[in-house]
């Protein structure tokens, strides 16, 4: 397997500048979150490919979508993300960093095995995948939680609270959660990352992951910032998606 980037130098740095440029002109990201998406998308092209590009990029565009669905009604119950939703720096690393650390492992697994690829392979596409498909069930869960859910409780307590608390939880949000996972394991699937049960380990695990996130969350911030809990949610869920796809290939 070769490490070389799947395009020439000016395409792996260029395409993230043209469609950060063109987030940003639409004011979908604040500028921040440009200067930090660009090595961050241009990493993930040189070591990923550009199946593991369009996974970042799947979650990003569904991450924008849920955020600026009835941005107006979430604004009016002030649970709005700030600034109109944009989303900054923070996010892209939070969000973005556990898939990278993935790709980083795959490439330093790659230097030391075998140039025709590695066993670990199937695993580590899982754990990618899955920690984008975490992150996109935390973001719909609460996005589509806030918006249309009817009864918001706490998972430590199991009783109501109001909405945009910390950690609390719908049963619209969570099928929204478990939707947003499954979409990034189908699309791991269609780029042929991911074999039909990696799809599965990827719903099961980034949804997991999630649920996690709004457990420990409803303890408070008091253990970790608020970017902290989302750069832990997506390494539960990389870690999580990796290992029920390897008890299941055990098992099979």
């Amino acid at each position: 397997m070769n490490l070389a980037p799947p395009a020439p130098l000016y395409l792996t740095f260029g395409l993230p500048i043209v469609l950060g440029g063109l987030a940003l002109a639409l004011g979908w990201v604040r500028r921040s979150a440009f200067l930090a998406g660009v090595p961050f998308g241009a990493a993930v092209l040189w070591l990923g490919g550009l199946g593991g590009f369009l996974v970042l990029l799947g979650f990003f565009l569904w991450g924008t979508a849920v955020t600026r669905l009835g941005y107006s009604a979430k604004a009016a119950k002030g649970v709005a993300e700030e600034q109109g939703g944009r989303r900054g720096s923070s996010h892209v690393l939070a969000n973005c960093g556990a898939g990278l650390l993935v790709l980083g492992l795959r490439a330093i697994l790659v230097r030391m095995g075998a140039a025709d690829g590695i066993p670990e392979e199937p695993l580590l596409w899982a754990a990618f995948v899955g920690s984008f498909a975490a992150a996109a069930s935390d973001t719909t869960s609460s996005e589509i939680g806030q918006l249309y859910g009817k009864r918001t409780v706490s998972l430590r307590t199991l009783r109501a609270v109001p909405v945009g608390t910390e950690g609390a939880v719908s049963l619209e949000g969570l099928l929204g959660g478990l939707v947003a996972a499954g979409i990034l394991g189908v699309l791991g699937g269609v780029l042929g990352l991911l074999a039909p049960i990696g799809v599965l380990a990827v719903t099961i695990g980034g949804f997991l992951g999630n649920l996690l996130e709004s457990l420990v969350g409803s303890w408070g911030r008091r253990m970790l910032p608020h970017g902290g809990l989302n750069f832990a949610n997506t390494v539960v869920g990389a870690g999580l998606s990796a290992a029920l796809l390897w008890m299941a290939l055990r098992l099979g």
